[in-house]
């Protein structure tokens, strides 16, 4: 009853390969790597694990999530300098304005008439707009 069967025997040649293939990496290692896995196995047996802090952990989450605000906003920014695009509806209409010739006196009119034009020429944004 104890006649080992073909997946013992296979089990039985993996942990050998695998232990061999260990002992190999093993010579390998620096004495530097070697006494520092040392020092951290008596560590863990000791029962002194390190834990490690997460305070930056934190900050740099921080920093990605309003690094991701940013950018998300400035996609979600109108744009001043962005035409719309035509459509098939506003074409004629755009089309038929066009056409027509504007009145001077009607667009004085009514310049003469608002006073938050005057409001955005005493501000700062005027002096940008000018110099574009």
């Amino acid at each position: 009853m104890n006649n080992p069967t073909e997946h013992d025997i296979a089990d039985l040649r993996l942990n050998a390969v695998v232990r061999a293939r260990h002992a190999d990496a093993l010579t390998q290692l620096s004495p530097q790597v070697q006494a520092q896995l040392t020092q951290r196995r008596n560590a863990v047996l000791r029962g002194q694990v390190h834990r490690p802090r997460h305070g930056l952990r934190y900050a740099v989450a921080g920093f990605a999530t309003l690094s991701a605000l940013a950018i998300g906003l400035q996609f979600n920014r109108p744009q001043a300098h962005r035409q719309p695009t035509p459509s098939v509806a506003v074409a004629p209409v755009a089309v038929a304005a066009a056409n027509t010739t504007p009145d001077p006196r009607a667009a004085a009119t009514l310049l003469d008439e608002d006073p938050e034009f005057y409001t955005w020429l005493a501000s700062s944004d005027a002096a940008q707009v000018a110099k574009e």
